[in-house]
């Protein structure tokens, strides 16, 4: 077996992250494609360092009004996060509609979850959720005590619903139900109809968590948020967000729950005080104030999936069509062995999942990072890897 001798090039790298280039073809303008270099400039990547195509994350960077508010409060950094995280709030329960007793602030989502957990649990709870999917509920589950029943993904990747209600049916007790939408590794939203049926039998022995970290990303026509539910009146659902995936702050740990107000009262009494990071308050509010950046993103991240998509279909490797910033594609191979490789080709990629042997998880950078793992995966294909 060949091993492999790739080393990105400096070159490489500058092509690799020169994002105004490629950006400058959906018509953005002067300002925006200069900030965007800046902001892939400004995470601290040398010529050495790997693409970073492994944690689903915003290549573009903070929209520059939230770098604006950064900056202007640093010189604040010594006051607490009161103010900021109750004029964020407000901002957040504007954008989507709800009343701020509907709102938690979260320190990241992954907070949220577990206050969600927390809150929810009860005597003899299970914790019910497809696999793969994102995992870190399940840690919060064994340290509680609750068993987890993990449910493989159906031939087609897509959560077995069908399933996950046999589940539940057949325990004698409450039961927990966590669903990613769109899930995570593979970029699919759940059928809509039904998950909403499901959603709508929410009970006292019936709590759902609803994860919607990527929802931003989603095109679908018809896509009805879980937010709409808890509008309605459904007590046991709570939506989590986050603003570290198309809002690029995930250094920041901001994220936010969706729930009716007496479920967020209890999700507040298992929160931990002083949870809310000033910058971070101030750094969302600005991003959610900025459309145009939001748009720039969106218009990215389509580009550069229509790329890697094409380059897929002539290689022959089969993919999943993603409602996110990632995709979940084959291999063809070892999937340990295939990260190994990217990474001494200089392109950090996403990590097995279970059940996903042969199968591996990509961010979206942007577009001309895209074609240079595009053109590395050619190169692959040439040495018989994929």
């Amino acid at each position: 077996m060949q091993s492999s001798s790739f080393k990105l090039s400096r070159r490489q790298f500058l092509y690799a992250g020169a994002a105004a280039s490629s950006l400058a073809t959906i018509g953005c303008s002067s300002t925006s494609i200069s900030t965007a270099t800046t902001s892939t400039a400004s995470t601290g990547m040398t010529a050495d360092d790997a693409i970073p195509l492994n944690f689903n994350e915003n290549p573009l960077g903070l929209a520059p009004k939230a770098q604006q508010a950064v900056a202007e409060a640093l010189p604040n950094a010594w006051r607490y996060p009161d103010a900021a995280r109750s004029q964020l709030m407000t901002a957040i329960a504007e954008n989507i509609s709800v009343a701020e007793s509907q709102l938690i602030y979260g320190n990241g989502s992954s907070e949220v979850l577990k206050m969600a957990l927390d809150a929810l649990v009860q005597t003899n709870t299970q914790l019910v959720m497809p696999d793969p999917s994102y995992g870190v509920i399940i840690d919060y589950a064994m340290a509680r005590g609750v068993p987890v029943v993990k449910v493989k993904l159906d031939n087609n990747w897509q959560t077995d619903i069908a399933t996950m209600k046999a589940k539940v049916a057949a325990h004698n007790g409450p039961s927990i139900v966590y669903l990613c939408n769109p899930n995570n590794p593979t970029g699919l939203l759940l059928p809509q109809s039904e998950l909403n049926q499901w959603l709508d039998k929410a009970s006292s022995q019936l709590s759902f968590i609803v994860d919607e970290a990527y929802v931003e990303y989603v095109q679908q026509a018809g896509f009805v948020s879980a937010v709409e539910r808890v509008k309605q009146g459904q007590s046991h659902i709570v939506v989590c967000r986050t603003f570290s995936k198309i809002y690029a702050l995930a250094g920041l740990r901001v994220g936010y729950g969706v729930a009716h107000s007496e479920l967020i009262k209890l999700m507040q009494a298992q929160a931990s005080i002083d949870n809310a990071n000033l910058i971070g308050c101030v750094a969302a509010k600005a991003s959610l104030e900025s459309p145009k950046w939001l748009e720039l993103s969106l218009q990215s991240n389509s580009q550069a999936k229509a790329l890697v998509y094409q380059q897929l279909t002539e290689l022959g490797l089969e993919y999943l069509p993603s409602e996110t910033n990632f995709i979940f594609h084959k291999v063809n191979g070892d999937s340990e062995l295939y990260m190994q490789r990217m990474a001494k080709a200089g392109i950090l990629v996403g990590r097995p999942f279970n059940h996903g042997e042969g199968w591996n998880r990509l961010s979206i950078g942007t577009p001309a990072q895209m074609q240079y793992f595009c053109k590395t995966l050619v190169k692959f294909r040439e040495l018989g890897w994929v």
